[in-house]
């Protein structure tokens, strides 16, 4: 039996992915070797609270590992999965994605994104825009899985040379290849701080109600 960590996380690292987990078994692994780094390192995960696809493989792997899981579920997202949050780690509700992302901000230190589909591309460009207005300033790291994300990054190499992109822009984010890589950008990353996290400029606005709320504290098993 696995007796998890009684120390506080050492990082608390917000993972965006699919909600489908590829038709591929190479992304269950990816999941399962994700959630053993997060396990080792004592990272906290901040997800968006989806029991599905790779997202759900990854928390439900290091929460059975003994891992702290965090999601963070827009309500009428509950309807992808029969009106049920997961069984494992620790479930908010919240009203949108709008506050689903404020409240991910609010607790991460760093943002990972994976392979997934619409909605990882959708929270990637809204991340990358926060950084870049200065709403967050944890970093945000693309793993480049088997070549996932090359066409996106060919589109964005192609909108700087053509000047739609700035050079600000497109260093607003880092890419890794590897887990080697995952491990080494967020190895040295600051907490994030209050003044870290500046949602002012922020629009829509999210439901404030819902930043601010204390986490319950986590018990290992016996």
């Amino acid at each position: 039996m696995v007796v998890p960590s009684t120390q506080k996380p050492a990082r608390s690292i917000c993972v965006l992915c699919g909600g489908n987990t590829g038709t591929e078994g190479k992304y269950a692994k990816l999941a399962d070797d994700l959630a053993m780094l997060f396990y080792k390192n004592n990272w906290r995960l901040v997800y968006g609270g989806s029991p599905r696809g790779i997202m759900g493989r990854v928390s439900r792997t290091l929460s059975s590992l003994g891992g702290e899981v965090i999601g963070i579920k827009p309500t009428p997202f509950l309807k992808y999965s029969n009106g049920k949050l997961p069984e494992w780690g620790y479930n908010e509700l919240v009203p949108d994605i709008h506050t689903q992302k404020a409240r991910m901000a609010e607790l991460s230190d760093g943002y990972l994104f994976l392979p997934g589909g619409f909605g990882t591309l959708e929270e990637f460009c809204a991340f990358r825009m926060w950084r870049k207005l200065g709403i967050i300033q944890a970093p945000l790291i693309i793993y480049n899985f088997e070549n996932f994300y090359d066409d996106l990054l060919k589109w964005i190499g192609t909108g700087a040379d053509e000047g739609f992109i700035s050079a600000n822009a497109a260093a607003a984010f880092s890419i890794t290849s590897s887990l080697e890589g995952v491990n080494e950008a967020f190895a040295s990353c600051s907490y994030a701080t209050d003044e870290q996290l500046d949602l002012s400029d922020m629009a829509p606005p999210c439901d404030k109600k819902y930043l601010g709320l204390v986490l319950p504290k986590f018990h290992s098993a016996s």
